[in-house]
């Protein structure tokens, strides 16, 4: 039971339902009650766990219908014996033998011939669970896998009778008529099974090929990626945020609880006789930092600058304190834009309004230091995203000096690879020094660390 409820919730995720743990569990509990014996409780029970929702129960019952019914075999074989003989094989006669001497190919003939369907199920079934049926999801595996169901249902005895009884120099009516019944029932066989496999592979080849979609734009340059991925990268955001904020949710429930104060606990439980009843923890406070991003909107690094300020107004529940400010060569204040819009409609606004060429992070820096470093102060982390390329004007690094004394943490995120960062016109040697953490940042896995090492570094006050 435990088997077939793991690729049935596989198939779900497959199709767009993703129940969770918790649900996943309370499934299995429910049709441990219910059984597997009523079809239609069976549905109730697991739809009441598994979807929560009516475009989930939607989804859910289509999954269901295809994973749970089994349709192969509608029909007997033409010719097919009516009834099983009670006595002997005669071996004049085209009667299938006795019970008592019925041979494994015998017993898989008489089934496909008769559509026994309880039967053909429970070998098709083991068949799956051998051959590891979930794993198929490329098209190109139908042959593979059907293949590899055959001969674990016995195809392959079916295939062997067939060729022995063929190769007789001088065959009877009645092993002529045998393999006439094994072409039949060998043909049959395959037809359904490799429909069978063509159907599996539309229940779980979906789950598997989105991952590997996902994993491919998470891991490709963020200045590669298409318009057309645009919707779904926004979804793997929103997943990447919720993600960490569990994670550091954790990390503060940990910071909040502190850690042994032995001399307490012992005090405490000296009218225990030492046993350790209670426990008292030294807790330390949790702060929540004021977050300044400074984005470079430039064409170049654009699509970097949309993916971070993403991921950070995604994570406004540890995050809630963050002001965004983006340059080409002038340092614009855009926290307005997104207090008033969606975060992925506010950075198209921001990219229109302040997106160009012609970058300058020496302006830049003064303009901060004019406007915002004085605010600066030891909850503030500041995140730079940009290539550092000045275009030959002054760096102004003695901003960059004076911003890492006052800030609690200063972090540069360059979306090129390491090898360009002192070539050309960029001033990364000069900048990275005034950083606490300089980071390659070019595609959403990298981006993914950069924030989770922010999360982890300004967490508490420790």
């Amino acid at each position: 039971m435990q088997r077939a409820l793991e690729e049935f919730v596989l198939a779900l995720r497959g199709s767009g339902l993703e129940p969770g743990l918790s649900e996943c569990v309370d499934a299995y509990r429910a049709a441990r009650i219910v059984g597997l014996d009523d079809r239609d409780r069976l549905r109730e029970a697991l739809g009441a766990t598994l979807a929560k929702t009516e475009p989930g129960r939607a989804i859910f019952d289509d999954v269901f219908e295809r994973y749970f019914s089994f349709t192969m075999f509608g029909e007997r074989l033409p010719g097919a014996p009516e009834s099983e003989p009670d006595d002997g094989n005669d071996a004049d006669t085209d009667a299938p033998p006795s019970r008592e001497t019925r041979t494994p190919t015998d017993t898989l003939l008489r089934m496909i011939e008769t559509a026994a369907r309880a039967g053909l199920a429970v070998r098709l079934r083991a068949a799956e669970q051998q051959v590891g049926i979930t794993g198929a999801w490329l098209p190109t595996q139908r042959g593979l896998y059907t293949r590899r169901m055959l001969e674990a249902m016995g195809a392959g005895d079916l295939i062997a009778e067939e060729h022995a009884l063929a190769a007789q120099p001088s065959p009877s009516a009645a092993t002529v008529s045998r393999i006439s019944r094994l072409k039949a029932a060998r043909e049959r066989l395959f037809e359904e099974v490799r429909d069978h496999v063509s159907r599996r592979l539309v229940l779980y080849g979906k789950s598997a090929t989105e991952k590997l979609r996902d994993t491919t734009l998470s891991t490709q340059r963020l200045s590669n990626i298409e318009r057309r991925d645009f919707d779904r990268m926004l979804r793997l955001i929103h997943k990447l945020a919720r993600r960490l904020a569990t994670r550091h949710a954790l990390r503060q429930r940990r910071q909040r609880r502190g850690v042994l104060d032995v001399r307490r606990t012992l005090a405490r439980n000296v009218a225990y006789g030492g046993v350790l009843f209670e426990t008292r923890w030294k807790n330390r406070p949790i702060s929540k930092p004021k977050v300044i991003a400074i984005c470079d909107v430039s064409r170049s690094v654009a699509s970097y600058a949309r993916f971070l300020l993403l991921l950070l107004y995604g994570l406004r529940d540890v995050l809630p304190d963050v002001r965004s400010f983006a340059f080409t060569h002038r340092l614009v204040d855009v926290s307005g834009h997104f207090d008033r819009d969606p975060p992925h409609i506010a950075i198209e606004r921001v990219l229109d309004q302040v997106g160009g060429t012609g970058t300058n992070y020496g302006t830049m820096l003064r303009d901060f230091a004019t406007q915002e470093l004085p605010k600066v102060d030891r909850r503030t982390a500041v995140i730079i995203l940009g290539d550092g390329r000045n275009n030959r004007a002054e760096p102004e690094v003695e901003v960059m000096r004076e911003l890492h004394k006052r800030a609690r943490r200063v972090v540069w995120l360059n979306p090129e690879p390491r090898s360009f960062w002192a070539l050309g016109d960029s001033e990364m040697p000069r900048y990275a020094p005034c950083c606490h953490t300089v980071r390659e940042c070019g595609t959403l896995v990298q981006l993914e660390r950069a924030v989770d090492n922010l999360l982890r570094n300004t967490g508490s006050n420790g």
